[in-house]
């Protein structure tokens, strides 16, 4: 396996600043500091309130254990509940069916079978002392085929490795926390809008076709938590971070075929896409979090590149054309939070952008004017019916100098339904989701079932529909995409 340089950089990095914080701590071991736990592990959505309460459970647990034992073996029996080290890890089957049939533009042009893949995700972590811990994780997909030539033809199967949590986390006092490496950091508190969640890309590839968990990118970065008073900071630095994952020319959501017409128009096919660098690769984000009964509230501050990537440049010749996509530089300030009064979660975000660039309605007018936006979203989460929760989200942007050249018009709204249903002892879920796209008339509706016949092992069945109705919906050349999906996942 070749490994690029973005993964040797954070591999020498990583493995260094083990020798560099182990010697410290090591001298410094008559520091009264022992959080007697052997997993400090933060999942993507957890908040450091969360973390406090699980370091405390953890105490309490280790306290009834050591009652029990005495004296030396009292010692070792700590010791080894501050060496543990455990492995974890799923392996999912996925089979892929497209039920319609797709335009002459794309690989898979009739209703067939697009995608078979097995996934294996492994984590490992570990102690390497009671201030350090550690994690790693990866993902290996293997592709059993590929539409090539109006077929699926299984001699295309590839592998790919992919290195995803890759971090050390430092605990210096019990105020303070470090996290050093590939890891996600998720803020915001809408499920399916990212108006302040911005710090990690997200997979664009197969948009409905999986959950957010999922779809969020890994970046490398140094994260710090640390309180204030009442308050808690958190800073992040994240470098070479990239943007939204998307689709290869010719598959089923393949990002360059809205511009097509306009090279067949100049004379430009085939064509290429180039993917430029942003002209900063650091990233910085801040927020201030305060937590109050019923409810917690943030504010954000971010100097980063946009996730999304906008066409700057279409060189077109006689023979061929060249797309050419890069990043704006965008500024926010935020705002996020959540309120629980009775059955209800109600769940809000607000920002600022400046920055961001807009398509003008003529498409060789390029790069897009640079715009400044507001954007507000709420939702809520009614969990007042037994074992059923609904919930809506709606969000309003608008761009404060907006010109009638631009192809987006001055305000835009988008909304998104969703139902959860949670029975039979929690072994079947069905989850219905409807979003629709802001502006628009483009609209993303699924239907997933899963199923746990036994501990470890779940069935899932997923029903993905796009509907568009305009040309100049965002969907509107994927709207033949709908897929079954079928798959497995056996967790140890």
């Amino acid at each position: 396996m070749v490994f690029n340089h973005k993964l040797r950089k954070t591999y020498t990095f990583f493995y260094i600043l083990i020798f560099v914080l182990y010697s410290s701590i090591s001298v410094s071991q008559e520091d009264n500091f022992d959080l007697d736990s052997d997993d400090f592990d933060l999942l993507e959505d957890t908040s450091f309130d969360q973390l406090e309460l699980e370091l405390a459970n953890t105490d309490n647990l280790a306290l009834e254990v050591s009652s029990e034992i005495s004296g030396l073996e009292k010692n070792e029996e700590m010791e080894n509940l501050n060496s543990f080290d455990s492995f974890s890890g799923n392996i999912i089957q996925k089979f892929t069916y497209g039920l319609q049939s797709p335009s002459v533009n794309f690989s898979r042009n009739k209703s067939a079978l697009e995608r078979i893949e097995t996934i294996f995700n492994f984590n490992f972590k570990g102690e390497l002392s009671p201030q350090l811990n550690y994690k790693i994780g990866g993902n290996l997909l293997y592709s059993w085929g590929k539409w090539k030539n109006n077929k699926f033809q299984t001699d295309e199967n590839k592998s790919t490795f992919k290195i995803k949590d890759f971090y050390l986390d430092y605990y210096p006092s019990d105020l303070i926390w470090l996290r050093l490496g590939n890891q996600i950091i998720a803020r915001g508190q809408l499920d399916n809008l990212s108006i302040t969640d911005t710090i990690n890309p997200r997979d664009l590839s197969v948009p409905g076709q999986g959950e957010l968990s999922e779809f969020r990118q890994h970046v490398p970065a140094i994260l710090l938590n640390f309180p204030i008073s009442d308050i808690k900071i958190e800073l992040a630095l994240v470098g070479e971070a990239g943007g939204n994952l998307l689709s290869e020319k010719g598959d089923s959501f393949d990002p360059t075929i809205p511009f097509v017409q306009n090279l067949v128009n100049t004379g430009g096919n085939p064509y290429t896409v180039n993917y430029l660098n942003p002209s900063n690769e650091l990233e910085f984000f801040a927020s201030i979090n305060y937590s109050f009964n019923g409810g917690d509230i943030s504010l954000v501050f971010s100097d980063e590149n946009l996730n999304q990537r906008s066409l700057k440049n279409i060189g077109s010749s006689s023979l061929s054309s060249q797309l050419d996509f890069g990043f704006d530089r965008v500024q926010m300030v935020g705002l996020n939070g959540n309120l629980a009064r009775g059955d209800f979660l109600l769940k809000y975000e607000a920002a600022n952008i400046t920055g961001a660039s807009f398509l003008k309605i003529n498409p060789a007018d390029l790069p897009g004017s640079k715009k400044n936006q507001n954007v507000l979203g709420f939702g809520f989460d009614y969990s007042g019916v037994n074992n059923l929760i609904l919930g809506y989200e709606t969000n309003l942007r608008s761009i404060l100098n907006h010109t009638n050249d631009l192809i987006v018009s001055k305000s835009s709204i988008g909304h998104a339904l969703q139902a959860r249903w949670t029975g039979v002892n929690d072994t079947i879920n069905i989850n219905a989701n409807l979003n629709r796209f802001e502006g628009e008339k483009s609209t993303i509706a699924s239907l997933v079932t899963s199923y746990k016949p036994r501990d470890g092992l779940t069935l899932f069945a997923r029903y993905v529909q796009y509907d568009a109705f305009e040309t100049s919906d965002t969907l509107y050349p994927y709207k033949k995409q709908d897929v079954i999906m079928l798959s497995s996942e056996y967790s140890f």
